[in-house]
């Protein structure tokens, strides 16, 4: 009985000096970033005896050199927050590491011009730029862009396609974030723009004038569904409303300016009567 204990022990012991790990290696299933608070991603480990035959399942004890960034438990890794971990695992004398990146996006902004005053049939280089919360651009995570109205305006292949006249939404998202921008699309044909009248006279503070622009195509006809945006060199002098209704403020000189797009007119705005004397 002492002698079948004696061997049945022996065994055992052979068996679990068999089983030690003499050396272990890590690796990362992608090589890539983790970029979501709360993704995981399980480690690949390998450990090997000293004949250089496969442990199986070898009792790993595992830790984290910055856990805020991102924690390990039995070799499943959990992002957290921005920055680099060190994940470490060990098994009697053998050790190995494996650093993990987490970048997640705190930021996205589209880059686009022009793209308020499109004309139809034509496209303009449009990209979105994504950042994690240390503020380094994130050049491995490529928005999703979306369009409210396809049959006025859409992305494809990096470019901001304007289809027909009208407004549309085009919208950038790198999940959970998204950020829209406005479109306007106008008829291929416009050319021109003309303000009535070019020359303004105020003689009084608050005293108030109508500016009305024109828009026209190729051909000199009327179009009216072109936007115009109005501006005032000098607000100290007079201001002006979206509809175009200047106001007059103080002395001096002003132009008023009607904008579409890239073509402009523009109207002199003189108030001729200093402040009153007492």
């Amino acid at each position: 009985m002492f002698a079948r204990s004696l061997l049945l022990l022996s065994v055992l012991v052979l068996g679990a000096c068999r089983s030690a790990p003499e050396t272990l290696t890590l690796a990362m299933p992608e090589n890539r970033p983790l970029h979501a608070h709360g993704e995981s991603v399980v480690l690949q480990a390998v450990a090997l005896d000293g004949n250089g035959q496969p442990v199986e399942n070898p009792k790993l004890r595992w830790v984290s050199s910055a856990p805020e960034v991102a924690t390990v438990e039995d070799g499943v890794v959990v992002a957290r927050k921005s920055g680099k971990a060190k994940i470490s695992a060990a098994a009697g004398k053998a050790r190995a590491s494996v650093e993990v990146q987490v970048s997640i996006p705190s930021l996205v902004d589209i880059r686009v011009d022009g793209a308020d005053f499109l004309l139809a049939g034509n496209s303009i280089a449009i990209s979105a730029v994504v950042k994690n919360e240390l503020g380094k651009p994130l050049v491995d995570v490529p928005p999703q862009w979306t369009t409210s109205d396809p049959t006025v305006a859409r992305v494809e292949n990096g470019r901001l396609v304007g289809v027909a006249p009208g407004r549309a939404t085009i919208t950038a998202t790198v999940p959970p974030l998204s950020r829209n921008l406005q479109v306007q699309v106008v008829r291929s044909d416009f050319a021109r723009v003309e303000v009535d009248p070019t020359h303004l006279v105020f003689a009084k503070v608050g005293q108030r004038l109508q500016l009305r622009a024109k828009t026209f195509n190729n051909r000199s006809v009327v179009l009216n569904d072109v936007p115009v945006t109005w501006f005032s060199s000098d607000w100290s002098v007079a201001t002006v409303s979206p509809t175009g209704e200047v106001t007059a403020v103080g002395p001096g000189r002003t132009v008023v300016t009607a904008t579409a797009g890239r073509r402009k007119a523009a109207a002199e705005v003189v108030f001729e009567v200093k402040t009153a004397q007492r």
